[in-house]
């Protein structure tokens, strides 16, 4: 009987962080189709403030006020990390915070980063274009994407939604820009 209520209360809890999961998925929908800024447009902008990799972008609340694009942009050559906050409403800067990628003379980053970085340089991919590219294919909007590095392989895990078909995640390979849809177990 207790092994009966302990898989009941670990299914609901299941099942409750998927409902939020998806109310937060809405709730960026409705955020980006009442915004006014894309992220083709906010491109320029980014690449402005850093010719580094884009390492993260991410649908995101600001203060718990408005919806924002984040983005994290790694410049090796240069040596810092930048984080910057976009308003989905009307593109204004809402936040920029620059860190050295050392400590003491020492790298921040792992050696599983630096190589990611290092391979998304060498293959010239911008995962800005990339996104703008997957938009249009699938009639969805870009929730979050976040570079990866396991087991050799270097990726982006792309996360989209649409109103007709839902959530989507998807992985890019750095290397040849081929897609493959994230695989769920039966």
């Amino acid at each position: 009987m207790k092994l009966i209520k302990t898989g009941l209360i670990a299914s609901l809890l299941t099942m409750a962080g998927v409902a939020h999961a998806d109310n937060d998925a809405a709730l960026s929908l409705m955020a980006l189709q009442s915004g006014n800024t894309s992220l083709v447009e906010l491109a320029p902008e980014v690449r402005k403030v850093s010719k580094g990799v884009v390492t993260e972008i991410e649908l995101d609340d600001y203060r718990d006020q408005t919806f924002a694009f984040q983005f994290k942009v790694v410049d090796i050559a240069e040596g810092y990390e930048h984080e910057m906050k976009y308003s989905v409403q009307d593109g204004s800067l809402l936040k920029h915070e620059t860190e050295s990628l050392t400590t003491l003379g020492f790298s921040d980053l792992d050696q599983e980063d630096k190589i990611a970085i290092e391979q998304v340089q060498k293959a010239n991919f911008d995962i800005i274009d990339k996104i703008v590219e997957l938009e249009t294919k699938y009639n969805a909007n870009m929730i979050e994407a976040e570079l990866e590095n396991k087991k050799g392989i270097v990726f982006y895990e792309v996360e989209l939604a649409s109103a007709e078909t839902g959530h989507q995640k998807l992985l890019i390979n750095v290397a040849t820009g081929e897609e493959i849809p994230k695989l769920k177990r039966k």
